[in-house]
């Protein structure tokens, strides 16, 4: 009986020695954009532990796989891959000293390289801020926004969110979350001054647009070429259109109505008499937008010459828009501008496929984590698209990338349980036999089993 332990013992040893892999498109990617030097660039390793590129592999795959970080230390499938619990999650979410912000530019910097073939002049940048509720009045800097969709204040994060397009896909690069003045959390996380953790937080309490230009800065110190940064009303002040544009960039936006002066052939006009004085009467139809519009050159105090495009539905609805480009005719400022929807796209795709604001931690660098995954598994989908020289959205990509996980998860959990079937049964029907032979067959089985899964994934 001892004899048939040893044998069952040593079997079991022998084949948990070695380990079936099943490739997918997403550890493809991971191995093509070479993560762990963009890891170790940022910050973003261990002195000992799980490797760090492991853990964020399984992090990413985690919309994929329909799961949820708690079924982590209580999935099988999960355990084959990484013996690990919860803590070692838990803490790689909360580091502190973790460079998010660095290791998502790279990234984005080397998916945009292997995509863009694009002129300068379908380059644009975009910024736009959402919502993410919250529950936990505890959580760290967690606040009151008013969200425009349900028309009222709500608890959560406000994110400002920069992206770039280049006509075809969309690449978020920079998030920065914002803290308003309506009942913050201000109990910060005691940690040192000097990590990335403490100035994420610091620049969670500044005003959203002077975050904004800060985020245009880093995009232009980073080499992201764009021929004008695209946003909504509320960061149209004349002093961050100003900023912004000796940045380098180009800008077009939409103007909200105000008290602003807009220098006008030697005359001053807020938006609502320069329409009713001078707009009113020239509109003309811009065809392709079945629209009445007219473009006026004036004057900012600090940005200077600017184009207002003034737009009419015929009746009484109108809509302004400025271009810093004095040239740019009226259906090329409605082109660009039309393509700030790329982003309330991603947002969209972002919340319902790829899990942004579903973390649940009360710290702060969780929630930086947890936003920075969102935007890392997007750039990803879209690194996939190029590679198989597609165009469209992401959301049929992600549904078919997910169900092939989801089978190969399946497979390797049905094969763990014939494995482990047959170390505990060799001692019955196996005692006679070499282990070498037992050894031979499974990786008989498993060599058959990998090239089923190659053709499963070569049909996506």
């Amino acid at each position: 009986m001892s004899f048939n332990n040893t044998f069952s013992l040593s079997l079991q040893k022998q084949i948990n020695q070695q380990h079936i892999f099943f490739d997918s498109e997403i550890n493809n990617a991971f191995n093509e954009l070479n993560f762990k030097t963009m890891l170790h660039r940022s910050g973003i390793f261990k002195e000992k532990g799980y490797a760090t590129n492991t853990v964020l592999f399984l992090i990413v795959l985690l919309p994929f796989l329909k799961r949820k970080l708690s079924d982590f230390w209580n999935s099988a499938y999960l355990n084959n891959q990484i013996d690990a619990k919860k803590d070692v999650y838990y803490r790689f979410l909360n580091h502190e000293r973790f460079n998010w912000r660095k290791f998502v530019y790279l990234l984005a910097l080397k998916v945009i390289n292997r995509c863009d073939d694009i002129s300068l002049k379908e380059k644009v940048l975009i910024a736009d801020d959402t919502v993410s509720p919250k529950f936990g009045k505890q959580i760290e800097l967690v606040s009151y926004h008013y969200d425009h969709k349900v028309k009222r204040s709500i608890l959560g994060n406000r994110c400002l969110q920069l992206g770039y397009h280049n006509g075809m896909n969309f690449f978020p690069l920079d998030v920065a979350f914002n803290t308003s003045s309506k009942r913050p959390n201000n109990n910060l996380r005691n940690i040192d001054k000097r990590t990335n953790g403490w100035r994420r937080r610091k620049e969670a309490l500044n005003k959203k647009t002077d975050i904004l230009v800060q985020m245009v800065d880093r995009a232009w110190k980073a080499g992201i070429d764009a021929s004008f940064v695209l946003f909504d009303s509320w960061f149209a002040h004349d002093d961050v259109i100003s900023k912004i544009y000796s940045t380098g960039y180009n800008v077009i936006c939409r103007l909200k109505r105000g008290r602003v002066k807009y220098q006008y052939q030697g005359q001053k006009y807020t938006l609502k008499q320069l329409w009713q004085t001078v707009a009113k009467k020239q509109t003309a139809f811009i065809y392709k937008y079945q629209v009445k519009g007219v473009c006026l050159n004036a004057v900012l105090p600090k940005t200077g010459d600017v184009r207002i495009l003034f737009i009419s539905d015929g009746k009484k609805d109108w809509q302004a828009l400025l271009c810093t480009d004095i040239d740019l005719e009226a259906s090329d400022i409605l082109n660009y501008y039309s393509r700030r929807w790329a982003i309330e796209v991603f947002f969209k795709d972002a919340k319902q496929m790829l899990y942004m604001g579903k973390e649940q931690s009360n710290t702060f660098d969780a929630a930086v984590a947890c936003y920075s995954l969102v935007m890392i598994r997007y750039l990803l989908l879209v690194y996939i698209i190029s590679k198989r020289r597609l165009t469209g959205p992401v959301g049929p990509l992600f549904r078919e990338i997910s169900d092939n996980h989801v089978l190969l998860s399946v497979i390797d959990q049905l094969w763990s349980n014939v494995k482990e079937l047959i170390i505990r049964s060799s001692h019955i029907f196996c005692y006679k036999i070499e282990p070498d032979i037992i050894l031979d067959l499974i990786d008989i089985v498993e060599d058959n089993i990998l090239h089923q899964t190659d053709f499963l994934t070569a049909k996506l």
